[in-house]
C-alpha cells in the first residue's frame, strides 16, 4: 500500500497538536487552578478529535514513525523549566502543528482544516491570558517574604524550602534596596512560584520577577504598572488604604499589621479590623504582620508571613503548618 504524504504530515500533525493541548490542560487545571480555561482546552482538543476520526483508518495506515527522519531531531533542553516556559513552548507547538494540519486539509478534508484554523485563533489568545501572571493570584494562601535580616541562611536555599512547604508566592523584602543577583538567585531558585520583588520595579523586571510591591514611600502602584511590572502589591493600614489602593488598580493587598511586628515595631496592630471589607471587594489579599504557626488562624485564608517561615529551622515544615492551618477552614 502506498503511504499518502499528505495522511502522514496529518497524523504526525495531530499527534503533536493533541499532545501539546493534553499539557496545557493539566497547566491550566493544576498549576493555575483555572477551571475555565482547562475545559476551554479541554473541548479544543475534543474537537480535533472529532474532525480527524473519520480519517482514522487512512492516518494510521499512513503513520511510518520507525522510518521519520525528524525522529531524533528534537533539540535538548538544557535544565529544567519554569512551568510557564512548558506552556509557552506547548502553545507554539499546538500553534504551529494546527497550521500545518490547516495547510495540508484544504485539499480534501475542509471540516477538519476548518477546526484547526479555529483553535489556533483559540489558542493566540490563551497564550496571552496565560502568559499574564495575575490569575495564579486567586488559588494563592501562602505567601512568604524573604528578609535577609530575619535569617542567616542563603535567600535562595530558604526560598526553595518555603515553595517546597507551599509557599505560592515569595517576595524578597530587603531595605533599603534589593539587590539584583539575590533577586535573580531566588526567581531561579523558585522558578515555579510567583516571586515579587519589594519598592523597585526596576529590579523586578532585570530579575525576571512576577511583580512588585509597593508601599509607602515606594514608587506608586500606576507608576510600577506603567513599567510593566507585572502584579503589583499594596501595602495597607486601613480599609480607607485598601479602598485606594484597589481604585489605583493594585492586583492585591496586605492588611494588617494583624499582631505585633518586629519589622515594623511602630504600628499598632489592626486585628480584623477591616479584613471582612477587603475580602467583599474580591480582590485577593493577604494577612500580615506576627503571622506564625502558633497565630495563623484558618479565618484570615491568606496570610503572609516572615520569621514564622524563614526564621525557622525547617522552614519547608513551618510553611507547610501554616498553610494547612490556612486551608483548613475551606
Amino acid at each position: 500500500m502506498v503511504q499518502s504524504p499528505v495522511f502522514r504530515i496529518l497524523d504526525a500533525n495531530l499527534n503533536r497538536a493533541r499532545e501539546a493541548l493534553r499539557v496545557l490542560e493539566d497547566l491550566a487545571r493544576f498549576h493555575r487552578d483555572d477551571a475555565r480555561l482547562a475545559t476551554s482546552l479541554k473541548e479544543a482538543r475534543h474537537a480535533l478529535d472529532r474532525e480527524a476520526r473519520p480519517h482514522a483508518r487512512e492516518l494510521l495506515a499512513a503513520r511510518n514513525s520507525e522510518a521519520d527522519v525528524g525522529r531524533d531531531g528534537d533539540l535538548p533542553v538544557d535544565g529544567p523549566r519554569r512551568l510557564g516556559e512548558v506552556a509557552a513552548a506547548n502553545l507554539k507547538r499546538a500553534q504551529e502543528a494546527l497550521r500545518s494540519i490547516e495547510e495540508l486539509a484544504k485539499g480534501g478534508q475542509p471540516r477538519l482544516g476548518g477546526t484547526a484554523h479555529a483553535i489556533r485563533y483559540r489558542l493566540y489568545a490563551i497564550e496571552k491570558s496565560m502568559a499574564d501572571p495575575r490569575p495564579l493570584l486567586r488559588s494563592a494562601r501562602l505567601y512568604v517574604l524573604l528578609d535577609p535580616s530575619v535569617t542567616r541562611r542563603p535567600l535562595a536555599r530558604v526560598a526553595r524550602e518555603a515553595a517546597a512547604g507551599g509557599a505560592d508566592v515569595l517576595q524578597l523584602r530587603q531595605k533599603p534596596r534589593p539587590d539584583l543577583g539575590l533577586a535573580r538567585a531566588i526567581r531561579a531558585a523558585v522558578p515555579d512560584a510567583l516571586f515579587i520583588v519589594n519598592d523597585d520595579p526596576a529590579v523586578a523586571l532585570a530579575s525576571g520577577a512576577d511583580g512588585v510591591h509597593v508601599g509607602s514611600g515606594d514608587p506608586g502602584i500606576r507608576q510600577a504598572r506603567e513599567l510593566g511590572a507585572g502584579i503589583v502589591g499594596a501595602t495597607t493600614h486601613s480599609l480607607a488604604e485598601a479602598r485606594r489602593a484597589i481604585r489605583e488598580g493594585a492586583d492585591y493587598v496586605s492588611v494588617g499589621p494583624m499582631f505585633a511586628t518586629s519589622l515594623k515595631p511602630g504600628l499598632e496592630p489592626r486585628g480584623f479590623s477591616y479584613l471582612a471589607a477587603v475580602k467583599r471587594t474580591g480582590v485577593p489579599y493577604f494577612c500580615i504582620g506576627g503571622i506564625t504557626r502558633a497565630t495563623v488562624r484558618p479565618e484570615m485564608g491568606r496570610a503572609a508571613v516572615c520569621a514564622g517561615v524563614i526564621a525557622e529551622r525547617d522552614a519547608e515544615e513551618a510553611a507547610r503548618a501554616i498553610r494547612r492551618r490556612l486551608t483548613s477552614g475551606s
